[in-house]
Parts: structure tokens; sequence; C-alpha cells
């Protein structure tokens, strides 16, 4: 894979990232300064997840 594949490759990563960011905060808001429910913290922590892996992702396309 060539330097701008791979450029691509990671903005990709980085949308996916800062969309799953965004339902993040989508569920964090519909608690409106309440507790989350449990079904709202299993959300939060499968998009966690889904982050990291996306985290580890952009970390082995760059090498590092």
């Amino acid at each position: 894979m060539n330097n701008e594949e791979k450029a691509r490759m990671y903005h990709t990563l980085l949308l996916r990232h800062d969309k799953l960011d965004g339902l993040i905060s989508d569920i964090k808001s519909e608690a409106a300064g309440v507790e989350l429910n449990l079904d709202q913290k299993k959300q939060i922590e499968s998009l966690e997840s889904q982050k990291q892996v996306l985290v580890k992702q952009a970390m082995s396309l760059m090498g590092v």
C-alpha cells in the first residue's frame, strides 16, 4: 500500500472514529444529566470498543 492509499484509509478511520464519538455524545445527551440506564451504558461500551478497534487499525496502518 502506498502512502496515498494509507492517507485515504487513515482519513476514513478518523471519520468513522468521529462518527462513533458523535453517537456516544448523543446517547449521553439523551440522559440529560441523569445517570445512564443499563442499555445506554452497554451501547456506549460497544461504541468505545469499536473506537479502540479503529485506533489499533490506524496505528498498524502507520506502522506504530
